[in-house]
């Protein structure tokens, strides 16, 4: 599953859209290719044509499914051989100019060349391109109309430079909300880590205060009554207290252990805060081991978030109802949770920045305990899917 970052996901939707525009301004070309090719070198045109005219559907259709760093490997040789084309075009010509004072074709397809510099370098280096490609194309142009008047190849580059850098600017300003939507989610993210880690907290000072509820006034109950034949008791749970107490203090406490039936109890009480019953396939729990408070709690905390993300985003556009179970099985291994809806769904192997529910309270947070995994599985028209396990790790049954 591939939680990918807003920028990541505007690079391959423009990678893509040059694609497209790339191969359209090709085949308008057409006929400038037909009518220039006996003027040029074949082994030229061809390596034009495969290398930066094909390259950029190639990116196209791979532009949702090949890694970005390869994405922008492949752009920046686009972009390279932009530049390396342009300058061998006197080279390549078999002829001192092209009949009719014609423009090279390559001119008028090298914006995605551009495009593709602008995408895959820093916004210095990608104007310092667009200044470079400029340069080398009214050059060419000049020496292909024998070098005399530069007055309308100096026009053609600064007219390169005032269309091509619209689309640089457009570009890079569709990669800094990237940008900054990243940093927003990253903000959302880290505050919702706070929360969890804040109710965390909270938990654990419900959880000193039936301590001291507990032991420590159950202790000194005892001692206050000292009734006859209790004192080796009341010593042994004085000294278990203070013991708690210490671990407390140092927090160097082991991880508290719920029965399989504690543990029941917590998720069905995070199902029915949202009205949905929780099926459990182990009613009696015999082979079931102890589970730690920590990962309970996760668990109950997850179960509760796939729920709630199933009420918020799986509704039907047409208002058809959705159902929604939820089912746990305890055994020997563990235990597994299932929270499953027959909703609208959603792509599931790319999770969005603003599914922070799924990505910290779901997947975060169960996959960082020992022994925890939590997966979803979705796709659309098809409902989701949340599956919670866990599993004891180091002999703690």
């Amino acid at each position: 599953m591939i939680i990918e970052s807003a920028l990541d996901r505007i690079v391959r939707i423009l990678v893509l859209s040059l694609g497209i525009g790339s191969l359209v301004f090709t085949m308008l070309g057409v006929p400038s290719m037909i009518a220039q090719a006996p003027y040029l070198h074949p082994v030229y045109l061809v390596v034009v044509l495969v290398v930066f005219c094909g390259l950029p559907p190639v990116l196209a259709i791979f532009a949702f499914r090949a890694p970005i760093r390869i994405l922008r490997a492949l752009g920046i040789v686009n972009a390279a051989s932009g530049v390396i084309f342009i300058v061998c075009w006197p080279l390549a010509m078999l002829t001192d100019r092209l009949p009719g004072d014609q423009l090279p074709w390559l001119l008028n397809v090298i914006t995605a060349a551009v495009c593709f510099a602008a995408l895959t370098l820093r916004p210095v280096f990608a104007w310092g391109y667009l200044l470079l490609t400029a340069a080398c194309s009214g050059t060419v142009r000049w020496i292909v109309y024998g070098m005399g008047d530069a007055t309308v190849a100096f026009q053609d580059a600064v007219m390169t430079v005032i269309i091509t850098g619209v689309f640089v600017s457009l570009m890079q300003l569709a990669l800094r909300a990237g940008r900054e939507q990243d940093a927003a989610a990253a903000a959302a993210q880290e505050e919702a880590a706070s929360s969890a880690a804040a109710a965390t907290v909270e938990t654990q000072r419900s959880r000193f205060h039936a301590f001291m509820h507990d032991d420590v006034l159950a202790t000194l109950h005892a001692a206050g009554r000292n009734s006859p034949g209790t004192e080796e008791l009341t010593r042994t749970s004085a000294r278990n207290a203070l013991a708690k107490m210490d671990e407390f203090r140092d927090g160097t406490s082991g991880p508290e252990l719920l029965t399989a039936g504690e543990l029941e109890l917590l998720l069905r009480n995070s199902a029915s805060t949202y009205g949905i019953e929780l099926t459990i396939s182990a009613p009696f729990f015999d082979d079931a081991p102890r589970f730690p408070a920590e990962i309970s709690d996760a668990l109950a905390e997850a179960l509760a978030e796939a729920i709630r993300n199933s009420i918020k985003h799986a509704e039907w556009p047409d208002g058809r109802p959705v159902r929604r179970t939820a089912f746990a099985r305890f055994d020997a291994k563990g235990v597994e949770i299932l929270v499953n809806d027959d909703g609208k769904g959603f792509v599931a192997h790319r999770i969005g920045l603003d599914r922070l529910g799924i990505r910290v309270s779901i997947l975060s947070r169960i996959n960082s305990q020992p022994g925890g995994r939590a997966t979803v599985t979705s796709s659309r028209g098809a409902g989701t899917t949340v599956s919670l396990t866990w599993h004891p790790q180091g002999g703690l049954e």
